[in-house]
């Protein structure tokens, strides 16, 4: 009776894991991001042989190849690998990269669906480069366009897009944005307005606060930062969750979620972590699912059939990507 007892309690505490199905992809694949696009899901990356590759499907079964379109004097664009994708509706951006240079530096250019395709934009070389350049980091869609988060040497950067995501304007130095902070994702808030995501200075060398700005046009720029923690705090993804939207990030050596409800954000629950930090973040059954260093479903280590490069949602369906192939389940 005891160890009947002993069995039922462990079963009534604890989750399946969930049970996960295969999905291979038409051709080869080095993937590094996917989404869901208004019920239609994207798997980005690049083809094991060089250049950048798209997947979509509208049930996660059945998928096809998108083709891409490199301007026609492009040396880098069909180098590229896909390293992140965006979408508002029917309208899908990405952002891709190559090494390439006498430094071997990120040769950074933005895609846009137009007919079918993947059209690489125009942009001159100073955009997401030049003596200023750090990094070029996370894609965000929203009604009002595309906006993009990153660093430059004066600190937490913005690249601004309208609907068309077709040209990519850079906000450095910025007031209010710039200093010493940097910026690791966007969103679009409810109220029309895109938030860049972070972290900024704080108190002694090893210290940071999580940080969050709020823009409409790039130019002008307000903090709306979660309540102060001492130590080591960044906001590294957020994404939409109805009206609020959902961050996760570093606590110290932690991950930490935070949220954003009717104007005013607070800070969730810490677990697992890893050196890497958050490297993906997806809302399932309004459940939080983050990447880094492992898989965690609503703060809680779950096994992976593969070990997971991102992940997008839709309801309670699930689409998790590995280095070459996507895995599903629901949670």
């Amino acid at each position: 009776m005891a160890v009947v007892l002993a069995v039922l309690s462990v079963s009534a505490c604890s989750k399946p894991e969930p049970s996960w199905h295969r999905v291979d992809l038409p051709g080869a694949a080095d993937l590094r991001d996917v989404a869901d696009c208004g019920g239609q899901w994207w798997a980005v990356g690049g083809r094991t042989g060089g250049g950048p590759a798209a997947w979509t499907s509208a049930d996660g079964d059945t998928w096809r190849s998108v083709p891409f379109a490199p301007l026609p004097a492009s040396f880098y664009g069909p180098r590229e690998v896909i390293t992140d994708v965006a979408c508002a509706g029917d309208r899908v951006a990405m952002i891709g990269a190559v090494p390439g240079g006498a430094h071997g530096n990120p040769r950074v250019s933005s895609w846009r669906l137009d007919g079918g395709r993947m059209v690489e934009n125009a942009a001159p070389f100073e955009t997401y480069g030049g003596d200023t350049a750090v990094d070029v980091g996370r894609l965000a869609g929203g009604p009002a366009g595309f906006a993009i988060a990153g660093n430059r040497s004066t600190g937490a950067a913005a690249w601004l897009s309208p609907a068309d995501a077709r040209v990519f304007t850079l906000f450095e130095n910025a007031p209010g944005l710039a200093g010493k902070t940097v910026a690791r994702d966007a969103v679009a808030m409810p109220d029309g307005q895109w938030a860049i995501v972070g972290g900024a200075a704080a108190g002694s060398v090893l210290d940071q606060r999580a940080a969050v700005w709020l823009t409409t046009d790039g130019k002008s720029w307000t903090r709306d930062d979660p309540p102060a923690a001492g130590g080591f705090n960044e906001i590294q993804r957020a994404v939409r969750d109805g009206d609020d939207v959902v961050a996760a990030g570093m606590r110290d050596t932690r991950f930490g979620l935070w949220r954003w409800h009717a104007g005013a954000w607070t800070a969730g629950k810490a677990f697992g972590g890893d050196s890497g930090g958050v490297r993906s973040l997806a809302l399932a059954d309004g459940k939080p699912v983050v990447v880094g260093g492992g898989l965690y479903l609503d703060g809680r280590k779950a096994e992976a059939p593969e070990p997971p490069v991102a992940v997008a949602a839709r309801g309670k369906q699930l689409l998790l990507a590995a280095k070459q192939r996507l895995w599903r389940t629901d949670v």
